[in-house]
């Protein structure tokens, strides 16, 4: 497992990282095996990687749990050997109303519910996991910034924030991390300005999205090989097609780099100045060796141009 620094924090974090978002069970995944989930979790901590992302919205609360029990099980070992990084934006009210807040009274609850679903007294990282588009970003990067010189938490940052918005938060206080969307296919981040603005204020980013929902995974799947309740059942036959082709050109790449299309595309993200780590699932742990075999693997310049050439030209 390859380390880089997590920006001026002094944690050397892994270059993969685990993410949760499919282990919460919502949002037209599918059918979700939680004793699978927390195998996953497991396995990439066992395999080197040393943070565990997640958010107090992935299943209302769900994939906090497991994150919980993953951790907890032979008697906590695994506990000392990864940190865990949470985002707060979404929950289901009493009322069974989903809601979006980051206002001062919902970070209160936030910072309570996170804590006991996680079982820690202190939290890692929380990042908010965007703009509510009520509460000031001030006012909720100033609240969050509180929690962290209280000792409820380490390291705070942000996520889904344009440069703008990123400019407004590192105002009020110093970021430690950011995590946006980035990938071969959602390339926009590598453009814009954001990598640079990160670089700059020694500020981490860790990137979601890599494997687009499993169009750039080791094999391209057919719409009809997911579940009736997984909302990638319903990808046009036009869309997959597009897909189809996108795929093979680009697993003419990965062959002359003795890798997959997944491994491809996270070399992708991991071979851009500024991006510190990469947040990848795993719907069963006998993924995780072929996902962690990326790290450390980068591509030279060329290459990712030709990458990102193949997606304009499809798109064309």
């Amino acid at each position: 497992m390859h380390y880089q620094p997590l920006g001026g924090t002094g944690f050397d974090v892994s270059d993969v990282i685990v993410g949760t978002y499919k282990g919460g069970g919502e949002f037209a995944w599918g059918a979700i095996n939680d004793f699978d989930t927390i195998a996953s979790v497991q396995a990439y901590v066992d395999a080197g990687t040393n943070l565990i992302d997640t958010a107090s919205g992935y299943g209302m609360g769900r994939a906090e749990n497991m994150i919980r029990h993953a951790l907890d099980e032979e008697g906590g070992a695994r506990r000392s050997k990864t940190k865990i990084m949470t985002k707060w934006l979404v929950w289901r009210g009493r009322d069974e109303q989903i809601t979006r807040s980051v206002s001062r009274e919902a970070l209160a609850e936030f910072c309570i519910g996170s804590k006991a679903r996680l079982g820690v007294e202190k939290l890692d990282v929380v990042l908010l996991h965007n703009d509510d588009e009520v509460t000031p970003i001030e006012l909720a990067v100033e609240t969050l910034a509180e929690y962290q010189a209280k000792g409820d938490i380490d390291w705070i940052g942000v996520s889904n924030y344009s440069l703008e918005q990123l400019e407004v938060a590192q105002r009020v206080a110093p970021l430690q991390m950011y995590q946006p969307l980035f990938s071969i296919v959602d390339p926009e981040l590598r453009h814009d300005g954001r990598l640079q603005f990160c670089h700059e204020n020694d500020i981490a980013v860790g990137v979601w999205g890599v494997l687009d929902r499993g169009r750039l995974g080791a094999r391209l799947k057919r719409p009809d090989e997911y579940s009736a309740s997984d909302g990638r059942r319903n990808r046009s036959p036009e869309h997959y097609a597009a897909d189809r082709r996108v795929h093979e050109q680009l697993q003419k790449i990965a062959d002359r780099q003795d890798m997959s299309v997944a491994q491809l595309a996270i070399a992708w993200v991991l071979s851009h100045t500024g991006v510190t780590c990469a947040l990848m699932g795993a719907s069963t742990p006998d993924q995780v060796p072929h996902n962690v075999a990326a790290s450390g693997k980068r591509l030279s310049s060329d290459v990712v141009e030709e990458c990102e050439q193949i997606v304009k030209s499809a798109s064309a």
